[in-house]
């Protein structure tokens, strides 16, 4: 069933990378949105979510703070190395066209771990389910931009670009598949829940949050709070509904 909710993901991607082609005007503003929600889902309902299951299992919720920082930090290297393997690149014949391709190989594999998140979530609790897949939603929507966007800037074709795009697209539902094949006990999810809270608050704050400080203006600082504000409304409206 988490399978089936992240084809939405797959969708969203698509739409996103459609958007880019024509309106990337838009863009930060939408980045600066998706920051807010992810990391308002993570503080709000993620990191909470850790803690009633530390209580409940009898977790040393210290433990799996750390689990979250590694998260954190392991996305954040990740990153990093895919950021020196294009940069080795960049003296190297058509360099231009790696280096997009690298980054967007990078975004697609964010995408699968998305799914994860998906999946694992829905196993903690359907609330929980869907409040972290409408947060993914709107990630994927920005990384399907992002994906076509760095794919045009770096002189990749059309042909290049819509193949990554389709790649970005496919992996989050991958994604919730390999989840949806785990059978995991409370222990177990809520590890790797604690592990996606550090991956949502990285994907907020360092890939997406940074946008607004591009160009400092109102417009994209009221987006940022306004995806903090949907985001507190997502956990309260899903609290009352489930």
């Amino acid at each position: 069933m988490p399978a089936i909710y992240a084809l939405s993901a797959f969708v969203m991607t698509l739409a996103g990378g459609a958007f880019a082609f024509r309106y990337r005007k838009y863009l930060l503003y939408i980045m600066a949105f998706s920051a807010g929600l992810l990391i308002g889902v993570a503080f709000l309902d993620l990191i909470p979510e850790v803690a009633t299951i530390a209580h409940e299992s009898g977790i040393d919720i210290h433990r799996l703070m750390i689990v979250s920082l590694c998260g954190f930090v392991g996305i954040f290297l990740l990153e990093k190395l895919t950021i020196i393997h294009s940069e080795k690149q960049h003296d190297a014949p058509g360099h231009h066209h790696h280096v997009g391709v690298a980054g967007a190989l990078g975004l697609s594999f964010h995408s699968f771990l998305d799914g994860l998140a998906i999946g694992v979530a829905f196993q903690a609790g359907s609330r929980t389910g869907w409040i972290v897949l409408l947060a993914v939603v709107a990630h994927d929507f920005a990384d399907g931009l992002n994906t076509v966007t760095f794919m045009l800037a770096t002189r990749n074709s059309t042909w290049r670009t819509v193949s990554l795009l389709a790649l970005d697209a496919i992996a989050p539902v991958l994604g919730a598949v390999v989840a949806g094949m785990i059978a995991l006990d409370s222990r177990l999810i809520g590890i790797q829940l604690a592990f996606f809270a550090g991956f949502l608050l990285y994907l907020g704050a360092s890939d997406l949050l940074p946008s607004v400080h591009l160009r400092p203006r109102r417009g994209l600082v009221a987006s940022t709070i306004a995806g903090l504000i949907t985001s507190g409304a997502l956990v309260f409206a899903l609290d009352k509904a489930l």
